[in-house]
């Protein structure tokens, strides 16, 4: 078996957070250790049954009703990371729990999330979704959404790290790791050859694992993994299994150097790391394989390049089974004797005594444990320990410290850990004792900007209370400066920031208090950058929380999953709306708004949605229009199209369109405002999938004043064009029904662009002016020259163009069943069919993603010809003006910093038309600098 490892690396640990049984953070736990706790404990009946443990069975001979919860395990702050009501209720809350303890650990690193630190790496493992399948698809509401986008994308392992990626805006790697209990270790190694090759400028690398129900006990099994007792024993003579423990833990990983540079704390430096597997050279797939042990064990001491006999302390995977722990003591003698150590009074320990088996997240528990021991020079007291077992060999060269031993008169050097995983991966990492911090540079007398920043007005005021709280004691107030440059550097820039400015910590405390109490005045803008020598990063309280409970409540009397077909309730289990009257006429207004109502409510889950309420504003987003947009047609049974949806942003819009629907009168003409403004208006055609939503992102982010219009492609797709010419003449005559005369604004995105293009040759044919063309990554005609696709071909292409756009959020059939295939592959005829026939006179703009498209099976499957898109300036006789925008092809009008990107690329490609609308209007063009 072989060894991957790292080489000689520095990586310094310079920011933690965590959720554990008994301890909200890491402070709280580092205290518990120090005591001795143990945070496993007894449940009573009352939460048994709540866990549906019926009486009988929790009463019965060898049923052990103890456990290791994680308090408030419910509770997320969904409007803090931009997820709906709906979304975070059906999101695991393992997922939701890490997103937030990677959120602190970053604020803990003094990093602000986003791409100013460069790209940051997320590496990250969880255990299995017990809340799927306890509380989701044992609740009436949700028992048939199994294979529903929502309940996947909320429970999936697969988006545990890029959710992370995605809510931070972190652009280095998101990879979930999954090795069992070694998931979370086996992620920090990840992340510290990622650092080592100069993938990554840092690193959020953990684990969770929460267990739902938490409070169900278990039937103790003999021969089984699980405590007789509810007491986890490692090393112990008494040791016959462990307990499951709940909880979280991440830590932000830098290369050293670049830690030193830029001021940060550092808890630990990690030396060396190295993981493997058994193989087939143990006795069963579940059992421990001490060779696989002890070639981990060597490989990371030996990348490490520290003298094995300066370890100190060593926090083992310590399980508490009686097999287990003593192969794991005789891999660790064997190995670290060979490599000439550990040190003659080397202390061993297993935080599992005191939290449980955290599964996925145990490894990442132990490192921090570890790299707390060597930052406060201290080793736990090792609970549940008595004497050694009998199994062990006598004359180990460790000792199990039963109370808590200071090391400042005999500092610790270094120390390690180990996690390995049912399935034979095994991962063990050697830390050493951070540098002595560098002594900053002389800073001048002056002030210091102190900036805070907060989403809202009442959360700024919470921030500001809980620094002056922090900085109540002068002997542990950080300095000034230290303070400053942590807020500035550390912190993200939200809706809400306050500036102003403190030469001393009196300063700093009147600048808080006048913020607290709401009567602060901001005294300037912050800087740009930093100025001045850098300060040290320190620990300060980060951005208030609002946590809220979102949970899905089983039904118990709900038979198990796969058994029994559960038909979804309409509403959530609210009233549904009194039916529509059946004849002639215009409906009635307030019942169909009160259906409407109802419609919104389900889907955003919300109970008091107004009548006036925008969708977007409540949390609704592209794919969940589609959804209800497909709910109001079954509903009413009208012909009310995806796109003309996008202009009813209120209840009462779509519930007044419903009834003009309903009283007969005739659909959209097929152009959408997505935007009124002033000036002439800028057409925008439909991508290839036929619907306009990506337009309504973009023009929320827009800061032009210019009017945006969309096509719809045909409600009957059997009745389309059948040609790309046919349907430019279509769409053109739709627009002159509105503008008669040009000049004409013409753009679109992707197959989009292909339309407007032709369009324009035909305006410009007819002797009609066309302003600038704008595309938005089209791929030039060259791409689509080849044999036509069959409709088997098209079909087995189609989930790959799914899965690369993405969001989309619907599966092969639902889209099928929607009519979105049909229309895709209908475009896609289109496109292979065409090629201009003459040039554009005139310019091009193409806002272009930057990123390569990851599509190379689906352009094989597609027959595509990836040609460079500056291809297009063959097509026109004027320039090809290319800006690059973030994300790739399929990414790039994505929420979040793409589309912000797009927004601003798109409004400096319209600024003439602004300037020229505004010249037409009598306006006065306002200076620039």
């Amino acid at each position: 078996m072989s060894d991957s490892q790292t080489s000689g690396s520095a990586i310094a640990i310079v920011g933690m957070a965590g959720r554990f049984p008994g301890a909200r953070d890491t402070t709280e736990l580092w205290q518990s250790l120090l005591e001795g706790r143990e945070s496993v404990r007894d449940f009573d009946d009352d939460e048994l049954s709540a866990a549906g443990v019926p009486a009988d069975r929790a009463n019965a001979d060898g049923y052990v009703r103890r456990g290791a919860d994680l308090a408030d395990a419910d509770l997320f702050d969904a409007r803090f990371f931009d997820v709906t009501q709906r979304d975070a209720k059906l999101m695991d809350p393992q997922q939701r729990i890490f997103l937030t303890c990677a959120w602190r650990a970053m604020e803990d690193a003094g990093i602000a999330p986003g791409p100013g630190h460069g790209p940051v790496g997320v590496f990250a493992g969880t255990s299995m979704s017990t809340y799927l399948l306890s509380n989701v698809l044992r609740s009436e509401e949700f028992a048939d959404a199994a294979l529903t986008y929502p309940v996947l994308l909320g429970n999936d392992k697969d988006f545990l790290a890029t959710r992370v990626s995605y809510k931070l805006n972190l652009s280095g790697p998101g990879l979930s790791v999954q090795t069992a209990c070694s998931s979370s270790l086996t992620a920090v190694h990840l992340a510290c050859v990622a650092l080592e090759r100069g993938d990554i400028t840092a690193a959020l690398a953990g684990g969770v694992s929460i267990t739902v129900p938490q409070t169900s006990g278990y039937r103790y099994q003999q021969g089984g993994i699980l405590s007789p007792d509810g007491h986890c024993r490692p090393f112990d003579a008494d040791a016959a299994g462990t307990v499951k423990g709940n909880g979280c833990g991440v830590v932000v990983l830098k290369r050293l150097d670049d830690a030193l540079a830029q001021g940060d704390r550092i808890y630990a430096v990690i030396r060396g790391t190295a993981v493997n597997n058994d193989g087939s050279e143990k006795i069963g797939f579940t059992a421990p394989g001490p060779a696989g042990q002890q070639s981990v064990i060597r490989a990371a001491l030996e990348s490490s390049g520290l003298d094995a006999s300066g370890i100190g302390y060593i926090e083992a995977h310590g399980t508490g089974t009686a097999v287990g722990d003593p192969l794991e003591l005789m891999s660790l003698t064997t190995a670290y004797r060979a490599a000439g150590g550990p040190a003659p009074d080397c202390r061993i320990g297993s935080v599992k005594a005191n939290l449980g088996h955290l599964d996925a997240a145990a490894g990442v528990t132990g490192l921090i444990k570890t790299a707390l021991v060597l930052h406060h020079q201290t080793v736990p007291p090792q609970i549940n320990f008595e004497r050694l077992s009998p199994h062990a060999d006598p004359t180990l060269p460790f000792s199990v410290a039963t109370e808590a031993t200071h090391c400042q008169d005999e500092p610790l050097a270094a120390a390690a850990v180990s996690s390995f995983g049912l399935g034979g991966t095994n991962v063990h990492c050697v830390l050493q004792a951070a540098p002595a911090p560098t002594v900053p540079a002389a800073e001048k007398a002056g002030a210091h900007p102190v900036v805070l920043s907060a989403r809202d007005d009442d959360a700024l005021r919470t921030t500001a209370t809980e620094l002056l709280h922090h900085l109540a004691d002068d002997a542990t107030a950080p300095a000034v400066r230290d303070l400053a440059y942590t807020l500035f550097t550390g912190r993200a820039r939200m809706a809400v920031t306050h500036v102003f400015e403190a030469a001393c910590l009196d300063e700093v405390r009147a600048g808080l208090r006048a913020v607290a109490s709401g009567t602060a005045v901001s005294q300037s803008r912050p800087p740009a950058a930093w100025t001045g020598s850098p300060g040290r990063k320190v620990s300060l309280p980060g951005h208030p929380l609002n946590e809220q409970s979102h949970w899905i409540q089983p039904d118990l009397r709900l038979p198990e999953p796969g058994r029994d077909s559960i038909p979804q309730s309409p509403a959530a289990g609210r009233p549904a709306p009194a039916p529509l009257p059946v004849g002639a006429g215009r409906a009635d207004s307030a019942q169909v708004l009160a259906r409407v109502l109802a419609v919104l409510e389900q889907h955003l889950d919300m109970t008091d949605v107004a009548p006036g309420d925008d969708f977007y504003q409540l949390g609704g987003d592209s794919m969940l229009a589609v959804e209800v947009t497909t709910c109001l047609r079954d509903e009413f049974d009208v012909d009310l199209g995806y796109d003309e949806f996008t202009e009813l942003h209120t209840a009462q819009q779509m519930a007044e369109r419903l009834c003009a629907l309903l009283a007969g009168e005739s659909g959209s003409d097929g152009l959408v405002t997505v935007r009124e403004g002033s000036g002439r208006t800028l057409f925008l055609v439909h991508p290839a999938g036929g619907t306009n939503f990506i337009y309504t992102g973009l023009a929320a982010h827009s800061r032009s004043a210019v009017p945006l219009t969309a096509l719809s492609f045909p409600s009957d797709v059997n009745a389309a064009p059948t040609s790309l010419r046919a349907l430019a003449a279509l769409y053109l005559e739709r627009i002159r029904s509105r503008q008669p005369e040009g000049p004409y604004r013409l753009g679109g995105y992707s197959f989009g662009g292909n339309v407007a293009y032709e369009m324009a040759l035909q305006l410009q044919a007819a002797g009609e002016e066309v302003e600038t063309l704008l595309m938005f990554d089209s791929y030039p005609p060259e791409t689509y020259v080849g044999r036509h696709l069959s409709d088997e071909e098209f079909a087995e292409a189609f989930p790959l163009l799914l899965d690369a756009v993405g969001e989309d959020g619907l599966d092969a059939r639902e889209l099928r069943e929607k009519g979105f295939y049909q229309v895709w592959k209908h475009n896609y005829d289109l496109l292979k069919g065409h090629y201009p026939d003459q040039r554009f006179q005139g310019d091009l703009v193409l806002l272009r993603a930057e990123e390569a498209d990851s599509t190379v099976r689906l352009d094989t499957s597609l027959r595509m010809n990836l040609v460079d898109k500056s291809v297009w300036q063959w097509h026109v006789s004027g320039r090809l003006n290319v800006s690059k925008v973030l994300g790739d092809h399929f990414s790039m009008f994505a929420e979040g910093e793409p589309i912000r990107t797009l927004a601003a690329a798109f409004d400096e490609a319209v600024a003439d038309f602004d300037r020229a609308d505004a010249r037409g209007a009598g306006q006065e063009e306002a200076p620039t600098c």
